[in-house]
């Protein structure tokens, strides 16, 4: 229970950090800058990638949706055609179910089985690796099939 204590602090800790140094200031004004050339389906793509490694900073799916929907909300209606907006909202919303996987501390559950020692880390890393990966392509698929 200590150890998922110390995991959560420091994790919770260094979300809040990100956002106090602006960090998240720097990500919404340099992704627009960067994704303002491209296509809906590209731009989409984007958003949603970005939107699913960002999820590496994050202690938990609370933290993450705290911090970056809205940013990704202020984005996507920057640049993406009013009809395409709840599509691309619920890929997002759906890609929050799976991105807990990827880390020891992607979500409430993981420090408790990384700390109870059922996970090793390395196997966390390489299986939330592949996963993570293989995800995220189903993820990008539906932008295909709902967009």
């Amino acid at each position: 229970a200590f150890n998922v204590f110390i995991w959560f602090a420091t994790l919770v800790a260094l979300a809040d950090g990100l956002k106090r140094v602006g960090v998240l200031d720097f990500i919404g004004k340099n992704s627009e800058s960067m994704l303002s050339g491209l296509d809906t389906m590209a731009l989409i793509i984007s958003l949603l990638v970005l939107f699913y490694v960002l999820h590496y900073f994050f202690a938990s799916t609370t933290a993450h949706v705290t911090a970056l929907v809205p940013l990704f909300m202020v984005i996507a209606t920057t640049f993406i055609p009013a009809d395409q907006i709840i599509p691309f909202m619920v890929l997002l919303a759906g890609s929050l179910g799976v991105m807990g996987i990827i880390t020891p501390y992607g979500s409430g559950p993981n420090p408790i089985w990384y700390g109870a020692g059922y996970i090793s880390q390395a196997k966390w890393w390489g299986l939330g690796a592949i996963f993570g990966g293989l995800y995220l392509i189903f993820i990008i698929l539906g932008v295909f099939i709902f967009m």
